[in-house]
């Protein structure tokens, strides 16, 4: 019998049954049958253990292994966690659906067919949606009314978009601008000149805008050189300085641009002129004194601009023109020995490239010096007023007498002069173009547009305005990261260059980009001059008058501002109570800034923003940004403004679905503008002893019928604007299609009044005849006439010819009848 037999039958009772208590078992015996088991196979080898020997810990798995083992765990983890908590909540849930869903069923099949009857449900469900979409964006957000699926999209709310630019608008940025822009001299072409553009270029990238160009143009440059330039006394008892300050670095050597070098020295008496005046010649001639073959010495200032000057002194026979800088009070200073650099190119005959007059510089060559009609025959250069003194004094007081102790002289004294300029017939100047493209008529745009190079440093005018545009290219551009924004039509952004070199760089660009500007293009704003005073000065075309009224009332004054007068608080406040309690804005655009090309060539809408009214030291070294912040606005605040309005204005321009344009106020002013003709009229008939008659109700009724029939644009703006509001917002389309031809026909009512591309003006670059400066009309606002209007009728009446007078006053009529029946009309 087996030993687990023997067990199990020694484990038993006699009767069978399993005892109470299990049997008690021997240790020793148990033991020594163990040891039978162990030792009936081979003998096990005893070994030794080293105390000494390393423990080594069983490998660890692979990192594979312990990754799966970790997922299960962790969905194993989940599912008991979230899972099934998560499906005894569903199966309610799952179990109601099903439940409306068979009702839902069962309603349907009660209807009729259910294919048809969900369709239907459907096809109501897009309807509300739709309808709801519209509602909500006509609401509260900075989209306003929708253009429809059938028209133009959406239309933004543009005083909304407009409340939210004050935020992008920081003085910091302005300041920093300014300050780099002004750190090194930068005439046009030179490589100061070229970083400036550089910078530019690279903001507008960094800042977003969408497409920068950059043009590369040619013109005419000259600069100064140190070396064989003098004007001395004849005896040589009196030598001018011809530098401001000790270096003779460029910047700080006196010449003007487009000014010829002399050939050969000049020995020859001089006359002191006072300011080139019409009437200072006149003295002259009274006294018997003789211009021809003298030098002139001529201040600067006045009434006439210093090209004309410069012209006049050509045509009375003088050899040369020296000009006498003004003393100035600046940055707590004054100084006598600033000398002014001014442009003698004959910006009055045409703008641009001195040797191109009338052509762009790519088209065909350039023209010989001595016969292109706005160069300077006659050498010129400025000296300072201390030098001008001393020359002045050694006339005594023979001659005509200017008073203040000042006399032309009898030609008994001479001095020597000559001039050496490095000139550069053709040399690269730099324009840089950005652009954001507008998403409903994206071939039509605005301008804003700001000069770059200057003859100094340029703080208080270059730079200010260049940082300004720059701060209106963030503004823009912010508006549309926030907001996913674009215009409805295009912004074109402009940093010219060669503006002192008789505007080459809007010029020559205006005439290489003629038929797309022509085109393209409806209104510009200049951007220059920001806060050289505390004047706010607009000058502005009349078709922005209810625009630019409107966005004055939204712009707050300083707190020093406010001080000025109780009660005020916009800067359509400042403005009146600064023009006498008037909101009437000039319209005499006539200065030597970018915007002459825009009105003469192509009668572009403009507009000119600042704060004015202190002399600033122009085309001088004084105007440094040290200066700048001593003596004009440190807290750029009144940039801060500027910046303002001009992004405000430029919004409503480029985004208003009807264009703002003012033809109510056009007409109302074109009647004021009238009355200033015939004033200016009878005075050169009085001056010419003439018997003319002029006759002007052709011209009236004109004007009249003209107020009349766009009165038409202005109902269709109000009606367009009510249609709006008091629908769901949808643009039907054959509406949209009367705004755009609406639009369209607003911005070419103004190129009719340009002369025929065929025909030669006798001014090569002014072809308006309604709007554009006359020849001789003052190089600024002087507040006796509305010079920037009907300068083809004003230029005949400077000349005498008062039969022609009364041809251009008429052909003017006829061309106000047919604009306006023509383009007054709503398709």
């Amino acid at each position: 019998m087996s030993r687990y037999q023997q067990l199990h039958s020694g484990s038993q009772n006699p009767g069978g049954q399993m005892p109470a208590f299990p049997p008690a078992y021997d240790d020793s015996g148990a033991l020594e049958n163990a040891g039978d088991v162990f030792t009936s196979g081979p003998p096990i080898e005893q070994f030794e253990i080293d105390e000494d020997e390393v423990y080594e810990p069983p490998k660890r798995e692979s990192l594979v292994k312990r990754a799966f083992f970790a997922t299960r765990t962790f969905v194993y983890t989940f599912k008991d966690n979230f899972g099934v908590p998560l499906s005894r909540y569903l199966d309610p849930v799952y179990e109601g659906y099903n439940y409306f869903n068979m009702k839902y069923e069962l309603s349907i099949l009660k209807l009729g067919n259910p294919l048809v009857v969900k369709r239907l449900i459907y096809v109501l469900f897009v309807i509300v949606l739709m309808y709801l979409v519209t509602r909500s964006e006509n609401s509260d957000g900075v989209n306003g009314a929708s253009g429809g699926a059938f028209s133009t999209g959406k239309f933004y709310d543009v005083d909304m978009l407009a409340d939210t630019m004050k935020q992008y608008i920081e003085a910091a940025s302005l300041k920093e601008n300014i300050e780099y822009l002004s750190s090194m001299p930068h005439m046009a072409g030179t490589t100061g000149d070229l970083a400036m553009v550089r910078y530019v270029e690279t903001y507008f990238h960094n800042n977003g805008v969408q497409q920068v160009d950059f043009h590369e143009l040619d013109s005419f440059l000259n600069y100064p050189d140190k070396e064989g330039t003098y004007v001395k006394l004849s005896d040589g008892s009196f030598s001018a300085t011809l530098s401001e300050g000790s270096d003779k670095n460029m910047q700080n050597l006196a010449f003007n641009p487009t000014s010829p070098s002399t050939n050969g020295e000049i020995d020859a008496r001089y006359v002191y002129v006072n300011y080139g005046e019409m009437e200072d010649f006149g003295r002259l001639d009274k006294a018997g004194v003789s211009v021809k073959d003298a030098i002139l010495l001529i201040r600067y200032g006045g009434v006439t601009p210093e090209s004309n000057k410069v012209y006049a002194a050509t045509q009375l026979g003088a050899k040369a023109v020296i000009f006498i800088s003004p003393t100035i009070e600046w940055a707590g200073e004054k100084h006598d020995d600033m000398i002014q650099r001014v442009n003698v190119g004959h910006t009055r005959v045409c703008y641009g490239d001195v040797l191109t007059p009338g052509w762009s510089s790519h088209s065909i060559g350039s023209a010989n010096w001595e016969k292109s009609e706005i160069t300077a025959k006659i050498p010129t250069i400025p000296i300072s007023w201390k030098d001008g003194e001393v020359l002045v004094k050694k006339l005594g007081n023979s001659g005509a007498d200017f008073g203040e102790g000042r006399f032309s002289g009898d030609g008994a004294v001479s001095l020597k002069l000559n001039i050496l300029n490095k000139k550069r017939n053709t040399h690269v100047i730099w324009n840089v173009v950005g652009s954001i493209s507008g998403r409903e008529q994206a071939g039509k745009g605005i301008i804003f547009g700001a000069a770059r190079d200057s003859l100094g440093y340029g703080a208080s005018t270059s730079a200010s305005g260049t940082a300004t545009l720059l701060e209106l290219v963030k503004v823009f551009t912010s508006l549309q990261r926030r907001y996913d924004w674009y215009p409805s039509r295009s912004i074109y952004f402009v940093s010219f260059d060669a503006t002192e070199y008789n505007l080459a760089g809007s010029g020559e660009w205006l005439e290489e980009k003629r038929k797309q500007l022509f085109e393209g293009g409806y209104a510009y704003i200049d951007v220059s001059e920001i806060a050289t005073g505390d004047l706010l000065t607009i000058l502005t075309n009349p078709m922005f008058l209810s625009t630019i009224r409107e966005e004055l009332r939204k712009i707050s004054l300083t707190e020093e501002q406010k001080k000025q007068k109780s009660n005020m608080a916009t800067l359509y406040d400042l403005y009146k109570f600064q023009h006498g309690d008037k909101d009437i804005f000039s319209n005499n655009l006539v200065e030597y800034k970018n915007y002459i090309p825009f009105i003469n060539r192509l009668n572009y809408p403009c507009l000119d923003v600042g704060f004015r009214g202190k002399p600033i030291p122009r085309g001088s070294t004084l105007d440094s940004f040290g200066n700048f912040v001593k003596e004009l606005d440190s807290s750029m605040l009144e940039h801060i403004q500027i910046v303002e309005l001009l992004a405000r204005v430029g919004l409503r321009l480029a985004e208003d679905p009807v264009l703002p344009f003012d033809f109510i106020g056009l007409a109302s002013d074109l009647l004021r503008y009238q009355q200033d003709l015939e004033k200016y009229v009878n005075e050169q008939i009085s001056f010419f002893s003439s018997n003319a008659q002029v006759d002007y109700s052709k011209l009236k009724n004109a004007l009249e019928s003209f107020r009349q029939n766009f009165r038409q644009l202005h109902e269709f703006r109000t009606h367009w604007k009510e249609f709006i509001k008091s629908t769901s917002s949808m643009e039907p389309a054959m509406l949209a299609g009367s705004r755009k031809a609406a639009n369209e026909n607003m911005m070419n009512a103004a190129f009719t009044f340009l002369m025929r591309q065929d025909s030669q003006p006798s001014r090569a670059g002014y072809f308006n005849l309604l709007f554009g400066t006359p020849y001789n009309a003052p190089p600024f606002d002087d507040g006796v006439h509305e010079w920037n209007t009907f300068p083809v009728v004003r230029d005949f009446a400077s000349t005498g010819d008062f039969r022609k007078v009364q041809i251009e006053i008429d052909r003017l009529a006829d061309i106000l009848i047919t604009t306006s029946e023509e383009y007054s009309q709503v398709p």
